[in-house]
């Protein structure tokens, strides 16, 4: 009900255990977190048709305009099944193994099109008015993973649609033929997308950047140039086992450009995982792959492992299942392991009447057995992780692990790599107008009558009069900076997620030197 939204707030909850909890708080956390309000707000809304007296497109005139990498992604989506279906359908589904199967494979087919659809109107909008974007080599390319990120974002957004669209409400060009991105913007918001679509859009621009070249060298160069000294500075012991199988920094590739949403099939789990990551800076994927090595557990496993470069490469790639084993089965012995068992999550779910006839996905979570290495623990690691050793002090510490001729090309294409460069602005900014204040705004500018609920909430923002001051009330949101004002500081936890708060190591080190220089006068004195 407030007027304004307390970000670093929502960063804090989003840091605890759970997370943002459900798809309804994400549905309204999600976009201001990752700041599609702030860049967008002359564009979307959450206003409803009937208030703007909008008539969208027939579906059935509605044409997807398809992306560059079209036949790529419509190979991947068509294996993608763990986070399209739901609990209750992977229930259903195992249940109907020989009866009415069909019709679960008719629904997998149809969320496989509308999750292709989604990725492709992404990339087209990413495209902007270029006609020439096929020539552009700093465009937006889809790479395989990018499919699972779009799953999760789509499961958790995509029954929201943003109403007013560009291609829609705004003044277009009479042309014959509407450009891609006008058609894409039109498909996006007939099909509900719309606000998928930018929260999306606006990750693959910051956080996934690297991975969305045309090809994978920044993000192959900051792997070799900060993972494995990370690791080393944090625990020797298992550093050296790695380096001593030759072991790679690419162990953790398929973590770091998915989220872990390849590697983890509880799609409540992976959800919750990126409500920290949108939290937090994005080089924070790279902390919790380094978390998920050195892990106590963990890192038995990895020390107990045979110095062989398969045997240790296969102990790191079943890391992530320690924290959470839906859909596999793991098998304690002398050589423990992980054997693959779609059945057991699905048997579970079916089992248990209380479960029947609802598709939440957290149902998974909370039938699934204690992790060994629960996800919330590896956050935790992660934080402390980067309080000791902050994003911005990561290329002095691999100028003095690397060697010469070692970190020569690898400093060369350092300037290039989006994950060293400092955090987006609309993930520090102190805080955001409500949905209700936008809504407001809109509403005034269309010269909408105000029902009894907006009446109410325009006396709570000038006791009847103006609403919103159409200028003041966005340049508020928009320049707010980076921290709040003097005295209202951000929670210690997600300000260190951010990347932006102190060094842990050098305020240890400052601690030790007054405490030493105490000492001696202590010393002296007596």
């Amino acid at each position: 009900s407030e007027p304004v939204v307390d970000l670093w707030k929502l960063r804090e909850l989003a840091l605890t255990e759970g997370g943002l909890v459900n798809d309804s708080l994400r549905k309204l956390a999600w976009p201001k977190l990752v700041g599609v309000n702030n860049d967008c707000i002359s564009s979307f809304s959450s206003v409803s048709r009937n208030d703007m007296q909008s008539t969208p497109l027939p579906t059935s005139e509605v044409t997807v305009p398809p992306s560059a990498d079209a036949e790529q992604i419509e190979r991947d989506v068509s294996r993608v099944t763990w986070h399209l279906l739901t609990g209750n359908q992977r229930s259903r589904n195992f249940q109907m193994r020989n009866k009415h199967r069909k019709r679960i494979s008719q629904l997998l087919k149809k969320k496989q099109r509308r999750l292709g659809d989604f990725l492709n109107l992404t990339l087209v909008q990413s495209y902007g008015d270029s006609v020439e974007y096929l020539k552009d080599s700093e465009r937006l390319r889809y790479y395989q993973g990018f499919h699972d990120v779009g799953s999760i974002v789509l499961s958790t957004l995509g029954g929201t649609s943003l109403p007013i669209s560009p291609a829609l409400t705004g003044s277009t060009t009479e042309t014959s033929s509407p450009s891609d991105l006008e058609l894409a913007r039109t498909a996006a918001d007939s099909m509900g997308m719309t606000l998928a679509c930018q929260v999306l859009l606006q990750m693959s621009q910051q956080h996934l950047r690297d991975p969305m070249r045309a090809d994978f060298l920044q993000l192959q160069t900051a792997l070799k140039l900060v993972l494995m000294p990370m690791i080393a500075a944090f625990d020797g012991e298992v550093h050296s086992h790695l380096y001593d199988c030759d072991m790679e920094p690419f162990f953790a590739i398929s973590w770091i450009i998915t989220w872990f949403s390849h590697d983890v099939r509880d799609t409540a789990v992976v959800k919750r995982l990126f409500d920290f990551f949108l939290v937090s800076h994005p080089m924070m994927p790279i902390y919790m792959s380094v978390a998920m090595t050195i892990h106590p557990l963990n890192r038995i496993e990895v020390l107990s492992t045979d110095c062989d470069f398969a045997c240790v490469h296969n102990a790191l790639a079943n890391l992530p299942k320690n924290s959470n084993d839906v859909g596999w089965k793991y098998i304690p012995g002398d050589v423990s392991c992980y054997v693959d068992n779609d059945d057991d999550e699905i048997s579970v779910v079916s089992m248990d009447p209380s479960l029947q006839g609802t598709d939440d996905d957290s149902v998974i979570s909370s039938t699934n057995q204690k992790a060994r290495v629960p996800f919330q623990e590896l956050i935790d690691l992660s934080v402390t992780l980067m309080h000791k050793i902050p994003p911005r002090n990561l290329v002095n510490l691999a100028q003095r692990y690397h060697n010469n001729v070692t970190l020569q090309p690898l400093m060369a294409e350092s300037s290039s790599i989006a994950l060293l460069q400092p955090p987006p602005s609309w993930g520090l900014t102190s805080n955001i107008d409500s949905d209700w204040v936008i809504r407001a705004r809109l509403l005034k500018e269309q010269g909408t009558k105000l029902n009894r609920h907006q009446r109410k909430n325009r006396k709570k923002l000038g006791n009847g009069t103006d609403y919103v001051n159409d200028n003041e009330s966005a340049s508020t949101s928009m320049m707010s900076t980076i921290y709040p004002e003097k005295g209202d500081k951000p929670p210690f936890q997600a300000l260190i997620a951010s990347g932006t708060g102190p060094d842990g190591r050098e305020e240890a080190r400052k601690l030790r030197k007054k405490r030493k220089m105490l000492t001696q006068s202590v010393a002296v004195i007596i």
